[in-house]
């Protein structure tokens, strides 16, 4: 996904996990000033939620049926789009051992019941805080300051914990290498600047197909960017890289030096199954071969392998 832009905790969107419904509107209504709230029945709902949109922050009832707060918990600092979320639990239970289960469980902070309205405000407002804090550092660490997109940094971060994620879920990783076709001609044509805004829509077209959590888009370098696609196989990978083409195609941006007469993209796309097994120079490496064979067949095409 783009790296999201700085908000405030009035935008800040908190999940609260309760199979009982009166407690998770209670703490609702509690929160209601200070931020956005949704609430889901189990963590089985949590986890679907967190599948399609992020919360900055889970407040989770320890006593759940099935699958309870701390090893919901357990599961989503597992997963490689969820594991910084910060967790507050509430629990009923004071006892040393259970202050050390929701510690060991990985939990930030716990709340006990009843629930003081005034504490549950204060801690939550703190670990917002120190969220976004922590959003505004990655941000700048990570972001291409042209496009938004995140930049090579990030990928050499990211790499390693998603791939394990990737292995242990045993799912693919799918990834696309896109060069846009002739840009040197572009930017000797159109000049500089008009080149920058060219890389700008070109961005703002791949942060359209980064919907899921674990889904990015990278500028890689120059007028080359990656999209990362976990959990997808070659089929998709390769239906999501010629969607992209398309729509670049449809921009029209003109580009009298294109047999076309318009900017288009080449892409090269792979799908590695136990990922673990390769580096990422491994997985870009025959992105690009591929990448190369597109342009050698005429741009504007996606070539697999």
């Amino acid at each position: 996904m783009p790296i999201q832009s700085t908000k405030n905790i009035e935008s800040c969107l908190v999940l609260i996990v309760d199979d009982d419904h009166i407690s998770s509107t209670l703490v609702a209504n509690i929160l209601t000033d200070v931020c956005r709230c949704f609430t889901a029945s189990s963590a089985a709902d949590a986890i679907e939620f967190c599948e399609h949109q992020l919360p900055d922050l889970l407040v989770v009832d320890v006593n759940m049926p099935d699958i309870n707060g701390l090893e919901l918990c357990r599961q989503l600092k597992a997963r490689n789009g969820t594991a910084d979320i910060p967790f507050i639990f509430i629990t009923g239970d004071l006892s040393k051992d259970a202050q050390i289960d929701c510690w060991q469980a990985g939990g930030n902070d716990f709340v006990n019941k009843p629930v003081v309205a005034e504490t549950l405000v204060h801690r939550v407002r703190n670990h917002l805080l120190s969220k976004l804090r922590l959003d505004a550092l990655t941000k700048l660490s990570f972001e291409d300051p042209l496009t938004g997109l995140y930049n090579r940094n990030f990928l050499n971060q990211e790499y390693p914990r998603l791939s394990r994620q990737l292995m242990r879920d045993h799912q693919p990783l799918g990834l696309v290498i896109f060069d846009v076709d002739y840009f040197k001609q572009y930017n000797d044509t159109y000049g500089h600047l008009k080149g920058d805004i060219c890389l700008e829509k070109v961005s703002e077209v791949l942060g359209r197909y980064t919907r899921r959590a674990r889904d990015a888009a990278v500028r890689y370098g120059g007028e080359e960017f990656i999209l990362l696609l976990p959990n997808t196989g070659m089929s998709g990978t390769r239906e999501v890289a010629e969607k992209v083409l398309a729509d670049i195609y449809q921009l029209g941006i003109v580009h009298k030096h294109s047999p076309l007469e318009r900017v288009t993209l080449s892409a090269g796309a792979v799908s590695f199954q136990n990922i673990e097994r390769y580096t990422l120079n491994d997985v870009i490496e025959q992105a690009d071969i591929n990448l190369y064979d597109a342009k050698l067949k005429g741009k504007n095409k996606v070539v697999t392998s």
